[in-house]
């Protein structure tokens, strides 16, 4: 059949039972999440099974399709039908019925799964489908035929076909967005594959392979703890909480749309270089030269996003670190490695205000290294140590919003490192002494009373 551009059809929704949905041939698309549903996942969704069989019909969720029979911004041949959304519960049930088929002998169990084509590169997503499997395989007992029909006619999913694959994106974003399912980062993922349409599947999946391999814990401190808190607070806005109404910080331009604006041709300019740099250079990787990307900057949209969160969660890792290569290489006796391994064995340290002001001296010295590199690190340490734990010394409690305020300030170190051209800028800040200290840590107290930074009551 030629393919028609319906993009703009609505989405088609219906009812379906979960003997109608393992009866389609659908496939799970290189880019979507790995399979991390627990046994906990999958006792859960048992356990509701069994827990309401009694019920004419139990509806257990959504799932998202992409069918590209119509689609012709889709340039392949073959015809799929993708789940956008709703993998980890499909995969769960395939699970459960082929653990059903294999060990009961019920003549309910007649269908034919159509997964031929669903192939697991990844490691989690195999080590994940098997253990669960195994898990499955020893609750099986617990379906009499009664639950057996039950699971296959009664049990029903909203289906939404969708027919254009930028629309299917959109439709995941907005219904996640409603939800607690996604930390804001995967909605930013959504957002910049469907801004990637430009591309083709293999240079989609090569563009976010870092991204999946990264640990989703460590991405969702990256974008709320660093990455966000940077974007506000050096244009002195509040970053106390990244949801998914503060999306838009990460959506910037796309330098595939047809308007330019004079703004964006520098951008246009390093993504034609890099792209052709890794065009020519056979042995491409990590260590050479990529697009320069500043956290303080717009987000250039697509696969450049993806490229910005590969090179500066290396950073954010290397900062969490004090026990890393970049620290060790301090002169040893120095006021900054002093500093640094009394951050990490001070007494009290553990505390929620001190834990928030180790907060801001790594999101300082973050954005620091960001934009001046590792040049007189020696110099700066001190001066982000003393800046960012200022409102331990000088309050008896630290709360969040205190921080928030005194990081966003105008006249604070993180507005000085946006606003400065030259590394004497930041040489040369100016830490004010604190009068009425709240002696919260003597330990700290102490360096601040040693650089002549504490004025005494006389």
């Amino acid at each position: 059949m030629e393919k028609q551009n319906i993009s703009l059809k609505e989405p088609t929704p219906q009812i379906i039972k979960i003997c109608e949905l393992l009866e389609q041939k659908l496939t799970i698309p290189d880019y979507q999440r790995p399979y991390k549903w627990t046994i906990k996942n999958v006792n859960d969704l048992i356990d509701d099974f069994i827990a309401f069989q009694e019920k004419e019909a139990y509806r257990i969720g959504t799932i998202i399709i992409y069918d590209n029979k119509y689609d012709i911004s889709d340039d392949t041949k073959k015809s799929k039908m993708e789940i956008v959304d709703g993998q980890q519960r499909f995969l769960t049930i395939s699970l459960i019925y082929r653990a059903l088929k294999a060990e009961s002998d019920s003549n309910l169990l007649s269908l034919i799964v159509k997964d031929s084509e669903l192939k697991f590169d990844n490691t989690i997503s195999r080590n994940n489908l098997k253990d669960n499997y195994k898990h499955i395989l020893s609750r099986i007992k617990e379906f009499d035929d009664s639950l057996i029909r039950f699971f296959l006619n009664k049990c029903e999913l909203v289906q939404v076909t969708i027919y254009n694959i930028g629309e299917a994106f959109q439709f995941f974003d907005s219904q996640n967005s409603r939800g607690k399912e996604l930390f804001p980062h995967n909605l930013l993922k959504a957002f910049h594959l469907r801004e990637m349409n430009h591309l083709n599947q293999t240079e989609k999946i090569s563009h976010i392979n870092n991204w999946d391999a990264t640990d989703a814990n460590l991405l969702a401190d990256a974008f709320s703890n660093y990455f966000f808190k940077i974007r506000q607070w050096s244009v002195g806005r509040t970053a106390r909480y990244f949801g998914k109404d503060e999306l838009y910080v990460f959506k910037g331009i796309n330098l595939n749309n047809t308007i330019s604006y004079p703004y964006a041709k520098s951008a246009a300019i390093n993504a034609k270089y890099v792209s052709l740099k890794k065009n020519i250079l056979y042995d491409y990787d990590s260590n050479q030269e990529h697009f320069p990307h500043q956290l303080d900057s717009y987000t250039v949209n697509g696969e450049w996003f993806f490229d910005f969160v590969k090179h500066k969660i290396k950073l954010v890792k290397k900062v969490k670190d004090f026990n890393n290569e970049m620290f060790k290489s301090l002169e040893e006796n120095s006021k900054a490695q002093y500093i640094m391994q009394k951050l990490n064995s001070y007494d009290q340290s553990h505390r929620t205000g001190d834990r928030y002001c180790r907060q801001l001296f790594e999101v300082t010295l973050l954005y620091y290294i960001d934009k001046f590199g590792m040049n007189y690190l020696e110099k700066v340490i001190p001066i982000i140590f003393f800046w960012s734990y200022r409102p331990r010394i000088k309050h008896h409690a630290v709360r969040l919003e205190s921080i928030d305020n005194h990081a966003a300030h105008w006249d604070g170190l993180i507005r000085k490192i946006r606003d400065s051209l030259q590394l004497s800028d930041i040489l040369t800040y100016k830490i004010q002494p604190i009068e009425n200290t709240a002696v919260n840590s003597q330990q700290l107290y102490s360096l601040f009373e040693k650089h002549q930074l504490i004025i005494k009551k006389s």
